[in-house]
């Protein structure tokens, strides 16, 4: 395989795939050889837009390229079985977007299926594993820098789906795997499993729909079936309780946040920094990027992007520890268990 075709990326979805990984990837050299979406019209104007310059409406034909080494699925959860299936079956690398699937059956048949294929890396898009800052607060948990984990909290407050107005799309429907549960709640799971180094015991919350209604393209308002609002409360094997708060309806927007609470210290990370206390003041304790970014990659979770395309490119390279830090389906699978026992809950 010649040096373009190893770094090949193949985006399956024009929202987050193209106006935030096609620039994050590009930024670290990956080339972004081909793009699909459901529409043709658009994914040929987002596609003549960025530059790329191979583009379809038929995701299958994607999966049959040269130059694509690896799938990126940034689809409705309904989609990703099959889509991943397809891809691996390919002999593509894939990476994956969160929530892992609809549910703990799917997630097991995704990690099935990523096991019979064990020489191509099968990835969740949990791109906040890769911030130096996070990596960092990691390690000194592990170290035992704040003592015995006690507590932690973690929330993602923004107003981006308040407006009553926002057109009913995917997101609005359960059945498709909408919801901030999934799209949102899986990020934060996922973010304090990975700080933690520990698995969720078990799991309680509560969800809710504060916009019952939205309307379609035509105007007609429709029933939103999918969460707007979730707070959930774990227990982790290790004895570390911890709440996660996560809303899309809330009248403006705060900094994402994590604070972990230990015998002896914490470490809180927000807005994009890693501070530390001893039980005195907040002492900023943030990593230098290594990376530069593109002017229009702003936030924990583009920036995040940034860092596991580096680490991407390093991996199909030769560098196989480089995505040490990234979420496997095995930990999707890990979070799908929790989503699901969030809901019965609820």
């Amino acid at each position: 395989m010649g040096r373009g075709n190893m770094l090949g990326i193949g985006i399956i979805g024009t929202g987050w795939g193209a106006r935030v990984q096609v620039p994050a990837f590009r930024s670290v050299g990956l080339e972004v050889t081909a793009l699909a979406g459901s529409q043709a019209a658009k994914t040929a104007h987002i596609a003549g837009d960025l530059g790329v310059a191979w583009h379809t409406n038929d995701w299958r034909a994607l999966l049959e390229r040269p130059d694509v080494a690896v799938v990126s699925i940034v689809t409705p959860p309904g989609l990703h079985r099959t889509m991943v299936a397809a891809a691996l079956e390919a002999g593509k690398h894939v990476l994956c977007e969160k929530p892992t699937a609809l549910d703990t059956a799917e997630a097991e048949a995704m990690l099935a299926a990523a096991a019979a294929h064990p020489a191509q890396f099968a990835l969740i898009d949990h791109e906040l594993r890769f911030l130096p800052a996070l990596r960092h607060a990691r390690d000194l948990i592990i170290q035992g820098d704040i003592g015995a984990v006690r507590h932690a909290e973690v929330q993602s407050i923004n107003s981006s789906r308040s407006n009553p107005l926002r057109p009913w799309n995917w997101w609005s429907d359960a059945a498709q795997g909408g919801g901030v549960l999934g799209a949102i709640g899986s990020h934060l799971i996922d973010l304090l499993r990975y700080l933690l180094a520990d698995e969720v015991a078990s799991a309680d919350g509560i969800t809710r729909t504060f916009i019952a209604e939205r309307p379609d393209r035509f105007g007609v308002l429709q029933p939103v079936t999918a969460d707007d609002y979730v707070a959930a409360t774990l227990r982790f094997v290790g004895g570390a309780a911890a709440t996660i708060t996560a809303s899309v309806v809330a009248p403006h927007d705060e900094p994402n946040s994590a604070t972990i609470y230990g015998a002896s210290g914490v470490l809180r990370f927000v807005g994009g920094r890693l501070l530390r206390s001893g039980g005195g003041e907040f002492v900023d304790i943030t990593p230098v990027h290594r990376l530069s970014f593109p002017a229009d990659i702003v936030g924990d979770f583009p920036q995040g992007t940034v860092y596991l395309g580096a680490a991407l490119k390093a991996a199909l390279g030769g560098d196989g520890a480089a995505l040490a830090p990234a979420a496997t389906f095995a930990d999707g699978l890990a979070v799908q268990r929790v989503l699901d026992a969030i809901r019965a809950a609820s």
